[in-house]
């Protein structure tokens, strides 16, 4: 293990100084060798980091094998703790050196598993990029739903076997699903345009629709939101960037209409590639499920337990279908996601762009039975009242 971080701290120190000769001779260029940094970033923006890091692996091995293990690696030695402490580079993760001039790359500061399921990989933790700036779909080019469609759908939306015990909200309305990214769609459904797979109708919220009415169906009051955030963006001439404070005042609106929320359910649809977003389970595909957390939130602790609570009973009911829980640090994306709202709020990544609506409307039925068990629990060893999380 010492040879290695001396490996890798030699490594790292002829890095370092190819950087500032790099730098020196741009700068004693002049204008004539400038480069800024947007045209850098813009440039970068169109290679992915894992490819970058996959090709400097070829010439350097322990980078290779540093990328595939990630932040689980660490050291103990007090050279490599001085080293990190004078550098803020950690020997082992070299995502610390090239994460913050990396498009997408988030480093072991920023995001980590709390629980990481099978197939957790590194590229997990990279963030997803916006729609694309000129994409512009008018909602008469939405492909209709089609009667086979409903059918479809509605069969998706009703449980095959209702478990014998089911749990029963007393008529109360305590489960509020939502979708910030509203538009998120499928390669199944519609035509790429840029970096953005997205749909007016045919998107994530079919499956917050399922979700609501198959935790209904289960015996759990729940409602869901009609809103279009992405065209209230539009409306109100304000960036993408601000979804999650668009769709805050529309669950602090049904928060205030409805006191008997507790739990806050916001579905998006991930990017990663089929093989770690699709599983197979008695011969049935689903989507995975990925429980993101926001440690922004000052109380983003309860949020954490609540969404590995979710996880392990997941693996239990539908093994492998959750990707695991994810921890993103304040420094991440938003890093808050609307869950100060509630213990209960969580963000969950239903699968991929190349998974299909089908597949999504699946997993909103396990998801649904997931939480009834969930919810049936809680019932058995007390009143869910004093169980379920109270409001931030």
């Amino acid at each position: 293990m010492a040879s290695l971080i001396q490996r890798q701290f030699v490594i790292l120190s002829f890095i370092t100084a190819f950087l500032f000769i790099v730098t020196g001779v741009l700068s004693l260029g002049g204008n004539r060798l400038l480069v800024t940094s947007s045209a850098v970033q813009q440039a970068a923006a169109h290679v992915s980091s894992l490819a970058i890091l996959d090709w400097m692996g070829k010439e350097i091995p322990v980078l290779s094998e540093t990328v595939q293990t990630g932040s689980d690696r660490r050291s103990n030695s007090v050279t490599g703790f001085l080293f990190q402490l004078a550098t803020s580079i950690q020997p082992g993760d070299l995502r610390t050196l090239l994460g913050r001039e990396l498009p997408g790359m988030v480093t072991s500061e920023d995001a980590r598993f709390v629980v990481a399921g099978k197939g957790a990989s590194l590229s997990d933790f990279y963030i997803e990029y916006p729609p694309h700036p000129k994409q512009v779909i008018d909602a008469s080019d939405a492909v209709p739903l089609t009667p086979a469609d409903e059918k479809t759908e509605d069969k998706a939306t009703k449980p095959e076997q209702k478990p014998a015990a089911r749990p029963n909200t007393g008529g109360k309305k305590i489960v509020y699903v939502y979708n910030t990214h509203n538009r998120e769609s499928w390669y199944s459904e519609t035509k790429p345009v840029g970096t953005s797979v997205d749909h007016p109708t045919r998107n994530i919220s079919l499956v917050g629709k399922a979700l609501a009415q198959a935790l209904n169906d289960r015996g759990i009051g729940s409602d869901v939101s009609t809103d279009d955030i992405y065209q209230e963006l539009l409306n109100k001439k304000m960036d993408y960037a601000l979804s999650y404070a668009q769709s805050l005042q529309v669950v602090k609106a049904a928060a205030e209409n409805n006191r008997e929320l507790h739990y806050f359910f916001d579905l998006h649809r991930d990017t990663a590639p089929r093989d770690r977003t699709t599983v197979t389970i008695k011969g049935k595909t689903y989507a995975r499920v990925m429980f993101v957390i926001g440690k922004r939130n000052k109380n983003y602790e309860k949020n954490e337990a609540f969404a590995t609570e979710l996880h392990q009973l997941m693996e239990e009911m539908y093994p492998e279908l959750s990707r695991g829980v994810m921890e993103k640090g304040a420094k991440t994306d938003h890093g808050e996601y609307n869950q100060s709202i509630s213990p209960g709020s969580l963000l969950m990544e239903i699968g991929g762009t190349e998974n299909t609506l089908q597949e999504s409307l699946n997993t909103a039925e396990a998801l649904a039975d997931v939480f009834a068990a969930y919810y049936l629990k809680a019932e058995k060893v007390g009143k869910p009242a004093a169980n379920e999380p109270a409001k931030g």
